[in-house]
């Protein structure tokens, strides 16, 4: 049995709900994009010589689009246990 189907949908609904918060967040959405835009004008200004530093930023900015898919998944749990309960 995985987590999903385990969880209480209270507990599914109250994080989706908390993720949906934070997307929808304008303090959220302008700290992400100020880091990944950060993060890309770091990738810019790094010379040619320095393939190392250039993925080590990619890295991170990669790390930053998995942490926000984090919250889409908690949402989209939430509508597969509803659709699973509706079958």
């Amino acid at each position: 049995m995985s987590d999903l189907e385990t969880m209480e949908l209270h507990e599914l609904q109250g994080k989706a709900d908390a993720a949906s918060a934070m997307l929808n967040s304008a303090v959220f959405n302008e700290a992400f994009q100020l880091m990944n835009q950060g993060i890309v004008d770091q990738i810019l200004q790094t010379p040619a010589e320095a393939p190392g530093e250039r993925e080590r930023l990619y890295a991170m900015f990669k790390a930053g689009q998995m942490f926000v898919q984090q919250f889409a998944t908690l949402i989209n749990n939430l509508e597969l246990r509803n659709q699973q309960e509706g079958e």
